[in-house]
């Protein structure tokens, strides 16, 4: 008799173990964070019993959505959401970016308020397009290498998380800083974009070379250098020509000096030899050639002038005229 007793208090202590572990892993599988893409749809747990409840209901944003005596829906829910009378899930159609946030769940069992149950829900946008990825490499020559920089970016108005691969390495960030040099060949470096719901990729390969661009310790490029020189070599030839210039104008002028070989001064040395005085030396070729004219003989001006004075004859002593 004793022995039955026994027996059947460790078979009722074994159910009630086990059904208390059948709730424990239960309450386990409930999820409390979910995501989710636009336009999906998501039920959303209770996490709890449905034996003796006599009063439930699901809020969002401080609302309430649905529940078991509530059936007048917000309208931002209208005809998109729906209350599982059994398990009191709340189940969420045509899901949208402002449907993300916490959904609280809570209950009344056996004239009792059970624990309130929170669920966050998140709504994602999904990735379709690649990522873009720039990079620039400089030449290192201190130890032959290159230093690359690279930087990803995703669509505008994309959101995730951004992650490089390169090699059997991982890095996190949409910038990535990296050495190679030119035994290397061909360095492939992998950019992903992923968040909950999507990711895509895109594969950027950069090869380590001396022809790439040089960075000096100093800060400065050849590029720099080689336009500082220039500007130099082309200061120096514009000194060069203007002292040409300026020394040649200087020659013509000491010329023009010593050798008067002008008309005008021509003009003068054959007045000044003719007996004119310096000081009376014609300065023009006008001038001199009017002193020329004053040395000359009047003569006939004209043909008519040189025939009356080749006919002038002796005055009539008659009172009459003669007749010619």
């Amino acid at each position: 008799m004793v022995g039955g007793c026994l027996s059947c208090f460790f078979t009722y202590v074994s159910l009630l173990l086990l059904g208390v572990c059948l709730h424990d892993v239960e309450a386990s599988r409930c999820e409390h964070n979910i995501h989710k893409k636009v336009g999906d749809t998501v039920e959303l747990p209770s996490c709890l019993p449905a034996e003796g409840v006599i009063s439930a209901q699901w809020r969002h944003g401080g609302l309430i959505i649905i529940g078991d005596t509530i059936v007048d829906v917000p309208e931002k829910f209208k005809g998109r959401v729906e209350l599982n009378p059994t398990s009191f899930n709340l189940t969420v159609r045509g899901l949208t970016l402002n449907d993300s946030g916490d959904f609280t769940f809570m209950s009344e069992a056996n004239e009792k308020q059970r624990p309130t149950v929170n669920v966050t829900l998140q709504v994602h946008e999904p990735i379709t397009v690649e990522p873009t990825v720039n990079s620039n490499s400089t030449w290192n020559p201190e130890n032959d290498s290159c230093t690359v920089l690279l930087e990803c970016s995703g669509a505008a108005g994309s959101s995730g998380a951004y992650s490089w691969a390169v090699r059997n390495q991982t890095r996190r960030g949409s910038r990535l800083r990296y050495s190679i040099t030119p035994q290397d060949g061909d360095t492939g470096f992998t950019c992903r974009i992923s968040n909950f719901i999507s990711e895509k990729s895109t594969i950027k390969t950069v090869t380590c070379s001396n022809g790439t661009s040089v960075t000096l310790k100093t800060g400065l490029s050849f590029a720099v250098i080689l336009g500082a020189a220039g500007g130099g070599c082309l200061l120096i030839v514009v000194i060069v020509g203007v002292a040409v210039y300026v020394c040649s104008s200087k020659q013509s002028q000491g010329g023009s000096d010593s050798n008067d070989l002008t008309v005008y001064a021509d003009i003068n040395d054959v007045a000044i030899a003719a007996g004119t005085s310096p000081a009376m030396k014609p300065c023009t070729l006008y001038e001199a050639i009017e002193n020329r004219v004053d040395t000359v003989t009047p003569g006939p001006q004209t043909v008519y002038d040189s025939i009356q004075l080749s006919r002038m004859r002796k005055a009539s002593v008659s009172p009459y005229q003669e007749i010619s």
